[in-house]
Parts: structure tokens; C-alpha cells; sequence
């Protein structure tokens, strides 16, 4: 293990405790929070690699797998884990070289300009997954394997970021206006796949929430006009919240940028339990606690591009700033804006960590 998780606190960690934060409660410490942590910076503070998944999926391979990375998180104080539901919707995309620190020879992105869906015939010809196909091996492995008073929370990819991939984003833009019966016809059936992803997890014991990653906006606006997304995405949005709501659990939502447009649809109508995914130039997190945290939870905020370049000092600094202004009343918990990337530098993401449990008197 990384040294300076020896002065870090005994882990303690409570699925309750952090399940009343997502409710806007408060619990006498601010828990942390994290999307995902990339595999290069957990094997850093693990101080040696991570057990490679199984080629085979082999069950107890699967399990030594799971249980290395969940050995971590909770060293690092976290309450709970983050299983994935693997959906083989799989859009063309893009492969340049990786140039960080990543074990992997490419970093690979969709490509949002051609999509692999164009015509009613595209449609019927794809592959579309079904419930037997979702992959939920690696989930079930790291649920089996979770310590005490640690939960799991189950993940899936989002409506509009599955349909973009599937349509290109631009043409999935002109498709609006052009074709609204195609894109209607692609939202549902992605929508769909992940309502029966989420049936499954919300009907596994120990997933206390269920968490949709949904990218709906960019640095100044929303992706696609907020009629749109209340007319084609916030609908299925809504069914997912209502499953989680109906089987006694949580919904969050991930969405990356400006997306103020339709919080109060996310709010009132969808009526998500909390928001993540926060930058400073889009909205810092302080007034977006300030201005909605009255009625919904509020997760991260700890800007990726100040955790990737600046200094650990500077970190521990809006860190903290971050701490008092959204830690007091609850409903908060504290960690990226994003995610952990591979070229977020370990010490930077440690330095925030150390500053949490210093602002939790547990340091």
C-alpha cells in the first residue's frame, strides 16, 4: 500500500451513513465520493499491480479480481462500491495512441461524427443486446466479495450517450429535425436495455442505488436543445428513478456540462436523489449546492483539471474551500468532478483524500 494511507483512518465504512447523504441528510462527516478511479492510480496505491480480470470470467479469478480493487477503496475511506452493468452496445469509434501513464496502447473514443446507424434498415440490422446478453459477471463477483457495512452501487451508461454513439452526435442532431421517428425508434430501444440492466440490480441485495451516467451537456449548453432531451431522453430518465424509488433504493445521475436548463425537470419530474459531475467554468460546485441543494444531493466537485496540473498544496486548498462551503447541513459528498483519470497524479488525488478526512477530524 501506498505510504501515506498508514496515516490515513481506520475504514468504517457504512452503505447507511452514505445512503442518508444521497437523502440530503446530514451524518457528522462529509463521505467520499467517486464515479470511477483509473486502474494506473489504484495500483499506485496499492503498491503493486492489480489482478488482471480473467479472460474466462472464471469465478474465483473473478472474485481475486474484484476484491483487490475494493481492498483499496475502502483503505481510502469509501462506504461503498461501484459495479457496472457491461451493455454490448458497441459504436464505432476511435483509437489513437494513449499518450499517459495507461498500460493500455490507446485510448479509445466514439466517433460522434458517423455513428453506425443511418437508415430504418441500419436499425433492424443491428445487434441489439438483450437482457441475457448484459454482462453482469464482474458486478456479481465484487458484490459477493464487499466487506461489511460496504455497499454497492450499480452503474450503467446513459440514453443519450448510447443513441449518440449509435447515430454520431451530429447526425443524431440533424436526425432531430430530419428523421424524428428514427431517433425516436433508436432512444427506446437503448432506453429500454438499460431500464432492464437497472431491474436487475435493483432486484440484488446490497445495491442500495443505481447510478446513470448520461453526458446531456458541454461548456455553455446542453447538447441538444431541453425540449428535445424532455421530449426523446428525460422520460426514460424518469422510469429509471421510479424503478430505484419503487424498490427502495437511490437514483443519481452523472451528466457532464451546463445543464441548469433542465434541472428543474430532473428535480420535480424525474426527481433524481443527486447530481454529479461538476467544473469550474461550467458551475462551480458551491453555487450549485447553494442554488439546488435544498432539494437534491450534490457529489464531487473537486475540478479534474486542477487535480491533473496543479500542485497537492493547491489541491488541499480547494479542497477545503469546497468543504466548508458545501460540507455544513449534508447532502454532500466530496471527490472529483469527474472521475480519477490516469493522468490525475497520485499525490494530487491523495492530497484531496487527506484534506477530507482532516476536514472529518478522522486525520
Amino acid at each position: 500500500m501506498h505510504p501515506v494511507l498508514t496515516r490515513f483512518p481506520k475504514p468504517r465504512p457504512s452503505t447507511d451513513d452514505f445512503a442518508k447523504v444521497l437523502g440530503r441528510g446530514s451524518i457528522g462527516r462529509v463521505p467520499l465520493v467517486e464515479l470511477a478511479i483509473a486502474e494506473e492510480v489504484l495500483a499506485e496505491i496499492n503498491g503493486r499491480p492489480l489482478a488482471p480480470r480473467p479472460a474466462n470470467d472464471e469465478p474465483q479469478q473473478l472474485r481475486d479480481w474484484a476484491a483487490d480493487r475494493i481492498r483499496v477503496w475502502q483503505a481510502l475511506g469509501y462506504d461503498y462500491y461501484r459495479v457496472r452493468a457491461e451493455i454490448p452496445l458497441d459504436p464505432q469509434s476511435l483509437a489513437p495512441p494513449d499518450s499517459t501513464r495507461s498500460s493500455a496502447d490507446q485510448r479509445i473514443w466514439a466517433d460522434q461524427h458517423q455513428g453506425v446507424i443511418h437508415t430504418t434498415e441500419d436499425l433492424e440490422r443491428f445487434c441489439w443486446p438483450t437482457r441475457q446478453t448484459i454482462g453482469f459477471a464482474g458486478a456479481e463477483a465484487a458484490i459477493e466479495v464487499l466487506p461489511e457495512g460496504m455497499g454497492a452501487i450499480g452503474f450503467c451508461g446513459g440514453v443519450l450517450e448510447f443513441a449518440g454513439n449509435l447515430l454520431g452526435l451530429e447526425n443524431l442532431m440533424l436526425m432531430l429535425y430530419d428523421d424524428p421517428d428514427l431517433v425516436r425508434e433508436v432512444v427506446d430501444r437503448v432506453g429500454q436495455i438499460i431500464l432492464e440492466a437497472f431491474e436487475v440490480f435493483c432486484a440484488t441485495d446490497r445495491v442500495f442505488a443505481i447510478w446513470l451516467g448520461d453526458d446531456m451537456g458541454f461548456k455553455t449548453s446542453t447538447l441538444i436543445r431541453p425540449e428535445h432531451l424532455r421530449r426523446y431522453i428525460l422520460p426514460w430518465h424518469k422510469k429509471y428513478a421510479e424503478l430505484a424509488h419503487r424498490t427502495g433504493r437511490l437514483f443519481l445521475l452523472h451528466s457532464c456540462g451546463h445543464v441548469e436548463a433542465v434541472m428543474p425537470d430532473l428535480i420535480e419530474d424525474v426527481k433524481i436523489d443527486a447530481k454529479h459531475s461538476f467544473e469550474d467554468v461550467i458551475v462551480p460546485v458551491e453555487q450549485f449546492k447553494q442554488r439546488w441543494g435544498s432539494s437534491v444531493a450534490v457529489l464531487g466537485g473537486v475540478d479534474v483539471d486542477l487535480l491533473s496540473r496543479q500542485s497537492p498544496d493547491r489541491v488541499r486548498e480547494r479542497t477545503m474551500q469546497i468543504l466548508e462551503a458545501c460540507g455544513p447541513g449534508g447532502g454532500y459528498a466530496c471527490g472529483s468532478g469527474n472521475s480519477v483519470t490516469n493522468y490525475v497524479p497520485t499525490a494530487n488525488y491523495l492530497a484531496m483524500l487527506e484534506t477530507v478526512h482532516r476536514f472529518n477530524g478522522r486525520m
